[in-house]
C-alpha cells in the first residue's frame, strides 16, 4: 500500500487508508455500497449463469435467475456476519464487516428469515427438481464449508458437527436422484473437506492444500453451473467439470489476488503463478473447443474467461495504487466485463 493518505471524506477510488485505522472513521463511498451489501457475488453469479445458457442454447426461467441470487446472498451475508463474532473490537474490522457487526441483529432475526422461507418455497414449487437436488448437494457443501472456515466455536463442537453433516450428508447423497457421476464428485468432496477441516484444527501443514480462497471459488463456480450442468444434459460428466474449472480458477484469481493484498506479502509470489496457469487453462480449453475436441459450447465461455483473468492480472499489477477497497471492486467488475465475448 503506498503511504499517501487521504482525508476520510475526501476517499476516492485509487486513495489508501492504513488498514489499522478503525473503520467507522471512515465515510463509504458511493462505488463501495454494493460491496458493503453483498450485492456483488450474486451479480457475477447471475450474468455467469447467463453467460453459459446462452453457450448451451438453453433458456433459464427468470426464477432460476432469482434463486441463485438470494442463495449466493445469504451464503455471502452469513459468511461475513460470522467473522464478525470473532474479533474482540469493531476497530479491527473493515467497512465490509463493520456493516455486520453493526446490523447482525436485524440481518440474521429480521431479514434472514424472510430470505430462506423464500428460497424454500421456491424450491419446493419453483425450481425443477433435478437443480433443487444440485443446488441441495451444494448447499451440504456450503454448510461444511462454513462450518470449517468459521472462527466460532471450539474445536471440538466444530470438528463434532462436520463429522456429523458430513456422514449424514454422504448418506443423502448417495439417495439422491442424480446422475451417478455427480453423486461420486459430491461424495468424494464431502470428504476431502471433511479431512482437511481436521487438517486445519491440528494446526497441519497439509490442511493448507485447500485454502479458504480456493474452496470458496470451487463452490462458487459450483453454483453458477447447477443450472446448465442440469438442463443441458450434456453426455459425459467432462464438461461440465471442465466448465465449472474454468470458473474455479478465475475466482480463484479474484479471492487470492484479495487475500494477497490485504495479507502478509509471503503470499504473493504464488499469485502470478495461479492467475499464469489460469490463463493457460482457459487458452488449452479455447483451442480444443474450436478445433472440435471439446463440446463448441465450451469455447464461449473459455474466452471470457481467459479475457477476465487478462483484465484481473493487469489490475493486480497495479494494485499498489489501489487502496484495498479500490482492488476488491475492480477485482470483482473484471470477471463480467468480458462476458459478452460469450455472445461472438
Amino acid at each position: 500500500m503506498p503511504p499517501l493518505r487521504s482525508a476520510p471524506n475526501e476517499r476516492g477510488l485509487t486513495d489508501s487508508t492504513p488498514a489499522r485505522e478503525p473503520s467507522h472513521a471512515k465515510r463509504t463511498p458511493w462505488w463501495l455500497w454494493p460491496h458493503v451489501l453483498s450485492l456483488e457475488a450474486p451479480l457475477v453469479a447471475v450474468l455467469w449463469q447467463r453467460a453459459l445458457a446462452h453457450a448451451h442454447g438453453i433458456r433459464l426461467t427468470p426464477m432460476l435467475d432469482v434463486g441463485l441470487a438470494l442463495a449466493c446472498w445469504v451464503i455471502y451475508v452469513l459468511d461475513r456476519t460470522l467473522d464478525t463474532f470473532s474479533v474482540q473490537s469493531s476497530g479491527e474490522l473493515d467497512t465490509r464487516h463493520l456493516f455486520y457487526h453493526r446490523h447482525r441483529r436485524v440481518l440474521l432475526l429480521g431479514v434472514m428469515p424472510p430470505v430462506l422461507l423464500a428460497l424454500g418455497w421456491m424450491a419446493f414449487w419453483v425450481i425443477p427438481q433435478g437443480v433443487l437436488w444440485q443446488a441441495v448437494g451444494l448447499a451440504l457443501l456450503v454448510a461444511l464449508y462454513l462450518a470449517s472456515f468459521s472462527s466460532q466455536g471450539s474445536r471440538v463442537s466444530r470438528d463434532v458437527f462436520v463429522s456429523c453433516a458430513g456422514l449424514g450428508g454422504i448418506i443423502l447423497i448417495s439417495r439422491m436422484p442424480t446422475p451417478a457421476g455427480y453423486r461420486l464428485t459430491l461424495s468424494l468432496l464431502v470428504l476431502a473437506v471433511m479431512v482437511l477441516s481436521f487438517l486445519r484444527q491440528l494446526d497441519l501443514r497439509m490442511g493448507q492444500v485447500l485454502p479458504k480462497e480456493i474452496t470458496a471459488a470451487l463452490l462458487f463456480a459450483m453454483g453458477c453451473t447447477t443450472s446448465t450442468r442440469f438442463l443441458a444434459m450434456p453426455e459425459t460428466i467432462l464438461e461440465p467439470i471442465l466448465e465449472s474449472l474454468l470458473l474455479a480458477l478465475l475466482f480463484a484469481c479474484n479471492l487470492h489476488g484479495i487475500s494477497c493484498h490485504e495479507q502478509a506479502a509471503d503470499r504473493k509470489n504464488r499469485h502470478p503463478q495461479l492467475v499464469f496457469g489460469t490463463l493457460i487453462f482457459c487458452l488449452a480449453v479455447f483451442g480444443f473447443a474450436r478445433s472440435g475436441v471439446l463440446e463448441n459450447s465450451l469455447r464461449g465461455p473459455a474466452l471470457a474467461a481467459f479475457g477476465a483473468a487478462a483484465l484481473h492480472s493487469m489490475v493486480h499489477l497495479f494494485r499498489r495504487r489501489l487502496s484495498i477497497d479500490a482492488y476488491r471492486v475492480l477485482a470483482d467488475l473484471v470477471l463480467i466485463l468480458p462476458l459478452p465475448l460469450v455472445w461472438v
